[in-house]
């Protein structure tokens, strides 16, 4: 039985429609570009989601900026509205699904709003604040990712002068699951905040995948999945999607415990989005906690067609009973 899930394989589909992100600064990943920005911004603090990956978390560490942590609404909305006058918010666009509360920040704060879009790919832009997403949590390529804001293109990045590890990607592509997801690690830590721009084939695979598919298979994947789970996803969150919307994966939450390895032992990779929280010393947030062990972000993106979503689907509730 073929494997569903887990980091993308080499970029094979090929399209003619040019550059997506054209008008953005094109960096190496999403934390190069919070790197960047904050870097022109100098803000005395930043607000940051609990609700986040430790690598978010870098760039704040590298310039030496403190972070205050904020909680979240069960619908994943900031919880807070009282944000200081002298510091940068993150705020998260989670599963492309809170563009409207994003709207809702960016319209308060202007440019102390930082939107982390890495979960929506397709995303060009947040008016008068920054924003910046990330290619390869979308796209089988081994960097790139992409920064908007006000007189971004004041940002000069350097090239990136590192072979682009794409050992895991060629890997994948093969069928050696094992060997790749141990390639893939390796790729993985070498990610790094510094400001550079994209690798070489990241530019050449990038310029060339069919876009527009890809956007559509990510909505279509996502109403499939949302018609068959829907009624048993926990998750207080509107599900509807806007025009623009092509979410990175879907968010089911069971209402039991973690079903990430039952999903896995059945070949269905489903990531757990992000174990480290457990390991912050930080009080409260409780509910991010629970969420982050077992919300299962289900694959949905353009590898896969109705007959996988209906296989993963049934899956998790077979495991859920």
């Amino acid at each position: 039985m073929n494997a569903i899930g887990g980091f993308l394989e080499l970029e094979t589909r090929r399209g003619s429609q040019g550059a997506w992100h054209s008008s953005a600064v094109a960096l190496t990943s999403g934390r190069a570009c919070l790197h960047a920005v904050l870097a022109k911004t100098q803000p005395s603090r930043v607000l940051v989601p609990f609700y986040i990956c430790d690598a978010a978390l870098e760039p704040m560490r590298r310039l030496e900026i403190p972070i205050e942590f904020y909680s979240l609404t069960e619908s994943l909305d900031p919880s807070r509205r009282d944000w200081p006058a002298d510091a940068a918010v993150v705020v998260v666009n989670y599963f492309d699904l809170k563009n409207e509360t994003v709207g809702s920040v960016c319209t308060s704060l202007g440019e102390r709003a930082v939107v982390d879009d890495t979960h929506a790919f397709f995303r060009r832009g947040r008016g008068p604040s920054y924003s910046f997403n990330s290619a390869r949590k979308f796209f089988g390529v081994p960097d790139g990712a992409y920064a908007y804001g006000p007189a971004i293109h004041d940002i000069r990045p350097t090239r990136h002068n590192d072979t682009a590890p794409t050992a895991h990607l060629s890997t994948r592509l093969s069928g050696d699951l094992h060997r790749a997801y141990a390639e893939y690690k390796v790729a993985e830590a070498r990610v790094s905040c510094d400001v550079l721009l994209p690798s070489r084939c990241a530019e050449e695979l990038l310029a060339g995948i069919a876009y527009a598919e890809a956007h559509a298979a990510r909505r279509r994947n996502f109403v499939h999945v949302h018609n068959l789970l829907g009624d048993a996803n926990t998750l207080a969150i509107n599900f509807v999607l806007d025009a623009d919307a092509a979410p990175s994966y879907y968010p089911f939450l069971p209402s039991g415990p973690s079903l990430h390895e039952k999903l896995w032992r059945r070949s269905i990779f489903v990531p757990r989005l992000w174990p480290e929280l457990a390991a912050r010393v930080s009080p409260g947030f409780h509910w991010e906690g629970d969420l982050a062990n077992r919300l299962l972000a289900l694959p949905i993106d353009h590898r896969y067609g109705c007959d996988d979503m209906r296989r993963v689907c049934e899956a998790v509730r077979e495991v859920a009973e």
